[in-house]
């Protein structure tokens, strides 16, 4: 049977990885959570694996439409209780440099990572908000330390978080009066399937001017993935974000994320030379 009092949570992109992981990790702590999935099928798994105190929400984050019918659909079944909190986790990475990626996969990065993360925030935004200020809800956006730190083959998905972390802050600044904090989890590789995918998009670029930054960046990631943090860890961050009265407005979780820190501060054309070093170097 339900639990009406559990605090009750939005996570997008539950079907797999880091998403499937928090909704598991939240449901297994006493949260009610409503999950983003894209398809029916993959909703009627997680009701089998996780039971009655997760509930499946059937959209894509880019469709407006079906987000905003969601809401109401969340509204009817909290009959009046808050939100805790709004966990924007659905994601999308491409490979490739920015001369050569399509256009249609330049703007899936923009409209899923971006304008989606907006779409589900201010379709949901109105149940987080409490009449008592003493409880406030929360905003969680699963960014990457590609926020922060860009890299080439990734650009598409750095112009994304970049533009994620400056939508985080606004958010935050805006709903300060509401008691709504913003908080960002800048991951660096997190063990998915997602590995095997960007991969395969990195063969295209082996014959033409991009090949060899393409062949040392695919090294790069090979390097990356056997060093990738379990899913669980992001997870048990949000689970900490979750429970706590006050947080930071980032928290950064890699193997590599000091050295992308670094990066990040260096003068620019230093990390330039930096990241030409590693990934011009002969074959």
């Amino acid at each position: 049977m339900i639990n009406a009092a559990a605090p009750a949570v939005i996570v997008t992109g539950v079907s797999t990885g880091i998403g499937a992981t928090i909704a598991r990790h939240l449901v297994n702590e006493g949260f009610r959570v409503f999950g983003s999935v894209r398809s029916a099928k993959d909703a009627k798994t997680l009701i089998d694996d996780l039971g009655e105190a997760f509930q499946p929400l059937v959209f894509d984050v880019r469709d407006a439409q079906a987000v905003n019918a969601a809401a109401t659909q969340v509204r009817e079944a909290l009959q009046g209780v808050p939100l805790k909190a709004i966990i924007n986790n659905a994601g999308f990475a491409a490979f490739g440099p920015m001369e050569r990626l399509a256009d249609e996969t330049f703007e899936a990065s923009i409209m899923v990572n971006l304008i989606g993360t907006r779409i589900v925030t201010n379709a949901f935004l109105p149940l987080l908000r409490h009449d008592d200020r003493l409880q406030t809800g929360q905003i969680i956006n699963v960014s990457s330390l590609s926020g922060i730190l860009n890299t080439p083959m990734n650009g598409a998905y750095c112009v994304a978080k970049h533009a994620l972390e400056s939508l985080s802050e606004i958010y935050r600044r805006e709903l300060l009066p509401d008691g709504i904090d913003v908080v960002s989890i800048r991951s660096g590789p997190v063990q998915s399937e997602i590995w095997n995918k960007n991969k395969a998009e990195a063969v295209p670029y082996n014959h033409e001017p991009y090949d060899l930054m393409a062949h040392n960046a695919r090294n790069v990631m090979a390097e990356a993935e056997r060093n990738a943090i379990p899913a669980q860890d992001i997870a048990d961050a949000v689970l900490q974000i979750l429970s706590r009265p006050k947080n930071r407005v980032a928290y950064h979780f890699s193997r590599g994320a000091v050295t992308s820190r670094i990066l990040a501060a260096l003068p620019a054309r230093w990390t330039d030379r930096l990241i030409a070093k590693a990934l011009m170097k002969p074959i």
